[in-house]
Parts: C-alpha cells; sequence; structure tokens
C-alpha cells in the first residue's frame, strides 16, 4: 500500500516538474498583430459560416474560404499557423483576441439587423404610400364611374339633347 502511494506521488511529482519547464513557442519572426488576427478570425468565420446558396456560390467560382482569406491579408497558411500556435500558448492573449472577434461579429450582426430592420421599414413605407395612391385612383374612378352611371340613366330634357336613336337615318321604306 505503502510502495503504491509512493509510486503515485512520485509520477504525479515528475508530471508537474516536467510540466513547469515547459517553454512556450518561440516568437516568430512574422509574427501577426493580435489586431490582425482578429482580422483574419473574423473574415475566416464570416466565409466559413455561409450556407446554402452562399456555399455554392463560393464553390462554383473556386473560392476557398482560408485561401481567399490568406491573399486578402498578405499572408500564408504558415504565418497564420505559427502565429496561432504562439497565441494560444499565451492564453490570456488568445482569449483577448477571441473575445475581440466575439465582440466584433455581434455589433456586426447587429448593425446589419438594423440596416436590414431600415430597410424593412423603407419598403413598408413605400408599399403604404403605393397603397395609398392606387386606393385614391380607386376613389377617384368610383366618382367619375358614379357620375358616368348618373349620366347614362339619367332621361334628358327635352330640346337639350336628342337620343341617339333619333338622331340616326331612318331605314328608306
Amino acid at each position: 500500500m505503502i510502495k503504491k502511494r509512493f509510486t503515485i506521488l512520485f509520477i504525479v511529482f515528475i508530471v508537474l516538474a516536467s510540466c513547469y519547464e515547459l517553454k512556450g513557442p518561440e516568437k516568430p519572426e512574422n509574427l501577426l498583430s493580435k489586431e490582425e488576427m482578429v482580422n483574419i478570425l473574423i473574415d475566416i468565420r464570416l466565409l466559413t459560416s455561409s450556407t446554402g446558396s452562399n456555399r455554392a456560390v463560393l464553390e462554383n467560382n473556386k473560392i476557398v474560404p482560408e485561401t481567399y482569406v490568406y491573399k486578402k491579408h498578405k499572408i500564408d497558411s504558415i504565418q497564420f499557423a505559427s502565429s496561432s500556435d504562439y497565441y494560444a500558448f499565451y492564453i490570456d492573449d488568445y482569449d483577448e483576441i477571441y473575445k475581440k472577434v466575439r465582440d466584433s461579429l455581434k455589433l456586426l450582426k447587429e448593425l446589419l439587423e438594423k440596416q436590414e430592420e431600415m430597410e424593412l421599414k423603407e419598403k413598408t413605407k413605400k408599399d403604404s404610400i403605393n397603397a395609398l395612391k392606387v386606393r385614391d385612383s380607386l376613389k377617384q374612378f368610383k366618382k367619375i364611374d358614379s357620375l358616368r352611371r348618373k349620366l347614362i340613366n339619367k332621361k334628358p330634357e327635352k330640346g337639350l339633347i336628342q337620343p341617339v336613336s333619333d338622331s340616326l337615318p331612318q331605314p328608306l321604306k
């Protein structure tokens, strides 16, 4: 029993001692700044989250999201991977980067929702104006139609208007 405890404690001690001297990755020469990492991760997230027809458009144009982002930011996959590994070891920095990504995406979503809401209000307003125009046109049409019916149904006063049948030439007998 004592041997077992000693063995377990010895193994735990060795593991802790080996982790204590764990060195982080060396800082890459071409390390991307935290802000660059945020922008790259936002772009990757936006492109990889596309679904349905958006994904089909990307595939039809032979666009690979990661490759597109690397070209956009003028980096390569190795530079991104080494920077990502470096920041991942320093968890506070990595956490800071991902919080900025999350907050930026959340803000972008809110802005897009507000824009969509404004466009919907504008469309509704235009639809309302068009509906009013149609309604006004219908009212005018009804007034004109009503006047027309009154004129048709009204018997003409003698001497003013001759009925159409009286003014037509009579057939020869």
